[in-house]
């Protein structure tokens, strides 16, 4: 089992214990801690960490395996987290007068929300707050860009809301964090399917089912074959021929390329679906005309559709936390930013690095959801 499988075996225990703010206690910067038992609290476990990057816990579940524990995935994540607060870059800033980027810091606020950062422009004198586009939201763009990392990551809204209070003294509700997390995964979507990003000759489409205020809904997926990109998404109530096309029209206005191969499972509507919207391949007068699309009749077939199978393993493991959804309009846009965390911040364990670098387009570094939101803001 590699580290990364690990991880997702335990990711939700382990976060739950970062969002909680008082369960990991540090000893020894970057060297010793302290963690919380979850089944006893008045018991604590002790984490050590080695030059040649070992981990050693002392709860009886690592000293049987040696494998990584949920306490150790616990302090590796609130380290990732501090990393990721200190990697945050201030590009793009302007000033707000004279578009002048001549700017220095110049003193922090304090509001209801926390400290806000103070700049001052050199050229003109004006004074300003770097709001990055997150204007009339009473906390600061880096808090809503950790609420959306933190819930993709795992953690329910009421979580991510009480890491807030745990951990920056921060009353955020937990409506005002799904308020943040719908909104703002619409436009990271918008801005990632304008960046024209390109696919490989085969895509694979596969639906499944989750619920939406206790109703059965088809949630359907459009995955590039080489690179994993999830080009769309779509929810719908039944599996007519419109919503069928729908996601691949979705699809068609993400990317200019066309596949020459749609792989998909047995439903009937498919094949005429995908003529409808991706046309027949092939020279006329040569071998005819053909269509593109080829129905996989299991997952043991040569040709599989497996790929976007194993996609789907990958979502059910967020979707299954979320305890259902609220209404269609909400479920779609909180699929959105699952399909932007999946394709540009979340590294892919096959291919070792996001999808979108694979596709050549869209490398992000640094706290990748606050640069995203950063340029999704630029007009």
């Amino acid at each position: 089992m590699t580290e990364t499988t690990k991880w997702q075996d335990q990711k939700t225990p382990a976060l739950a214990i970062v969002a909680r703010g008082d369960q990991i206690k540090t000893i020894i910067p970057n060297n010793k801690y302290t963690v919380q038992s979850q089944s006893n609290p008045e018991n604590y476990y002790a984490i050590h960490h080695y030059e040649d990057n070992k981990w050693v816990c002392s709860c009886m579940h690592h000293q049987a395996t040696k494998r990584d524990c949920i306490h150790i995935l616990s302090v590796k994540f609130q380290q990732s987290l501090k990393e990721t607060k200190n990697n945050i870059l201030e590009t793009n800033l302007k000033c707000e007068k004279c578009n002048s980027t001549n700017i220095v810091k110049n003193g922090k606020r304090k509001n209801k929300s926390g400290v806000i950062n103070r700049y001052l422009c050199k050229d003109c004198g004006f004074r300003f707050t770097d709001n990055d586009g997150f204007k009339k939201r009473r906390s600061d763009p880096e808090k809503i860009a950790l609420a959306l990392d933190l819930y993709f990551r795992g953690l329910s809204v009421r979580k991510v809301s009480e890491h807030f209070q745990q951990v920056y003294n921060l009353n955020v509700s937990h409506m005002t964090v799904y308020r943040w997390i719908v909104d703002y995964s619409r436009l990271a979507s918008e801005w990632m399917d304008k960046q024209d990003i390109h696919t490989s000759e085969r895509w694979h489409i596969y639906e499944t089912i989750l619920k939406v205020d206790g109703k059965a809904r088809y949630l359907w997926n459009v995955l590039d074959s080489e690179s994993r990109f999830l080009l769309a998404t779509h929810v719908s109530a039944n599996r007519n021929m419109k919503n069928t096309r729908k996601p691949i029209k979705k699809a068609k206005r993400v990317t200019k390329d066309r596949p020459q191969e749609v792989f998909t499972d047995g439903m009937l509507s498919y094949p005429k679906a995908i003529v409808k919207e991706l046309g027949k391949r092939g020279v006329k007068g040569n071998w005819g005309f053909w269509s593109p699309h080829v129905r996989v009749p299991s997952i043991r077939a040569k040709e599989s559709n497996n790929r976007i199978e194993r996609f789907h393993g990958t979502e059910k493991e967020r979707t299954k936390v979320m305890r259902g959804f609220d209404n269609d309009k909400g479920c779609a846009n909180l699929m959105e930013g699952f399909r932007v965390h999946y394709n540009l911040v979340k590294n892919h364990q096959a291919l070792g690095c996001t999808p979108s670098e694979a596709t050549g387009k869209l490398g992000i570094d640094g706290f990748r959801w606050y640069n995203i939101l950063k340029m999704a803001m630029i007009k």
